[in-house]
């Protein structure tokens, strides 16, 4: 028995924002840094999707524009239906409430000058939710659901630690009972150790509370861990939309390809044939015609210059913004690097390393 597909939280349709620079405060004068240039996706309710792509790629100016922290150069965000880039200022608060953020920077994101306490309640009381005590006990219930406890409720940010500041964003954002929750690289500036945890509580948060989660990362790791389906940016763009196993097992776009080749291995012999990109990102300012790609692209063709793809879902709900790739399999792969040169004591701690995983792996049970 099939069951139903789940009904869209968001629908992105050919949304952009160009940023206006310091000579083209005027429109239509100067040039304009093209961040995020028609975008369209959509996330469904339940799921957690993930936007991942290089430094500078668009993808925190496009969670900002889903939640219209900004507001867009053009597009629409609908969000149960209704476009929230139409509609006026002082018509989003009802929807503030349901729509939320946990920031990267779990200190830069919290006032200082705030207990827990004021920091928690404050997004209730700006939506005059509940009285004073039902407040302060939601509160209280928040802390436990990060794994704090009451205690922690009148001291200030600075006495805590980046995992433990990062709960209190996490517990910030769900205070107001949203649905979406969009967290911007929400692990990314905490220690590894800590980070298995917070991406833990995510996980579960989202089971018991019916999330929606949007991830912003570069880590493929966290990605492909957490995530149903994974969008893959560049330069502004969306070049790949596709299930998490789908993306992993077989990327179909070039820069996909690239991504997926540059995540390290514990052994640098394990992967002769990995595939580096070559020069740099193009500037937004003045982004190449045709496929945005085309100019890092070791597949590249006449056509890619001049022509930028679509992207279309396939029969297997696989989106990829690429002319040739059904045929990029059959075409010659890029030249392997170069291996890097291993030292004397490298080869020799890792002599040493083989030679104890043997011993271990012979050794008798006990």
């Amino acid at each position: 028995m099939q069951t139903a597909p789940a009904e869209n939280i968001l629908e992105i349709e050919n949304l952009t924002k160009h940023f206006a620079t310091s000579k083209s405060l005027l429109p239509g004068s100067g040039r304009s840094v093209k961040a995020v240039d028609g975008v369209s996706f959509t996330v469904r309710k339940g799921e957690t999707l993930a936007i991942v792509g290089e430094s500078g790629c668009g993808k925190s100016t496009l969670a900002r524009l889903v939640l219209r922290l900004i507001d867009p150069t053009g597009g629409t965000v609908r969000f149960h239906g209704q476009d929230i880039a139409a509609i006026p200022e002082r018509s989003m608060r009802p929807l503030r409430a349901r729509m939320q953020m946990i920031f990267q920077d779990p200190f830069a994101s919290l006032n200082p000058r705030m207990t827990v306490a004021e920091i928690l309640t404050e997004p209730m009381q700006v939506h005059k939710l509940g009285t004073r005590a039902q407040r302060r006990e939601r509160m209280i219930e928040l802390l436990e659901l990060v794994g704090l406890t009451a205690r922690h409720a009148d001291r200030y940010p600075h006495e805590f630690s980046g995992g433990q500041r990062q709960r209190i964003g996490i517990a910030r954002a769900l205070a107001a009972g949203p649905e979406l929750v969009i967290g911007d690289e929400p692990v990314s500036a905490l220690d590894v150790s800590v980070q298995a945890q917070v991406i833990n509580l995510l996980e579960d948060l989202k089971q018991r509370l019916g999330l929606t989660l949007v991830i912003i990362s570069h880590d493929l790791a966290v990605v492909r861990h957490m995530s149903d389906r994974v969008g893959v940016m560049y330069l502004g763009k969306m070049v790949e939309l596709a299930d998490t196993q789908a993306l992993f097992s077989s990327p179909r776009h070039p820069y996909t390809r690239a991504l997926m080749s540059a995540v390290p291995l514990p052994d640098p012999e394990a992967r002769p044939d990995r595939q580096l990109l070559e020069g740099d990102v193009p500037s937004p300012l003045n982004p190449p015609s045709g496929c945005r790609f085309h100019t890092r692209c070791p597949y590249v063709r006449d056509r890619c210059r001049t022509e930028e793809p679509v992207m279309g879902a396939n029969d297997d709900d696989h989106g990829v913004a690429c002319h040739f790739w059904r045929e990029i399999d059959a075409l010659p792969r890029p030249a392997a690097a170069a291996a890097r040169p291993i030292s004397e004591a490298y080869a020799r701690r890792r002599a040493l390393y083989m030679e104890r995983r043997a011993l271990q792996e012979d050794a008798p049970a006990l």
